[in-house]
């Protein structure tokens, strides 16, 4: 199995627009949605294994004055490729494309439940910040606030300040 992590481009949207669409408990995002997102600010990441899509992560980017921030909305992979690294593989490399954008840090909420998704993120050095009551629905469930922040030294060459 080849397992490729890339930019997602304008190609890719009815891809992924298929693969959210078939992810119980994701919102539905239109192609027109998914066409905005790659060709604006947000960072969208896709694996493939064999030419076929296995998952996706999508950060936006939060400008608030002198600062950048990303915010995780979503992370997906399909049921037959979980458990090989793919997760983890996503989240590196949209780690990298935040941190390359000038994000100080990136931010998340994961359900209270999702045992895996939250030891993805501590094994990536994110820590738990607070909780949010009855945030998810279908079924109700709490969302506990996660980020990761940037080592300030990487964020000033990138910016530059070397």
């Amino acid at each position: 199995m080849a397992n490729v992590i890339r930019r997602a481009e304008e190609r890719d949207a009815a891809s992924l627009q298929h693969l959210q669409a078939a992810t119980p408990g994701m919102p539905e995002w239109t192609q027109v949605h998914w066409l905005g997102l790659l060709s604006g600010d947000a960072i969208v990441v896709i694996a493939e294994t064999d030419g076929e899509v296995a998952g996706y992560a999508v950060a936006s980017l939060l400008r608030i004055p002198g600062e950048v921030v990303a915010e995780l909305e979503a992370i997906v992979v399909t049921p037959s490729h979980r458990r090989n690294g793919l997760g983890n593989g996503l989240l590196r490399y949209l780690l990298a494309e935040a941190q390359a954008a000038g994000a100080i840090r990136l931010m998340l909420e994961v359900r209270t439940g999702n045992g895996a998704a939250r030891a993805l993120y501590q094994g990536l050095g994110f820590q738990e910040e607070g909780l949010r009551r009855r945030y998810y629905r279908d079924p109700v469930e709490d969302a506990v606030l996660m980020s990761l922040q940037f080592p300030q030294e990487a964020v000033a060459v990138e910016k530059g300040q070397e």
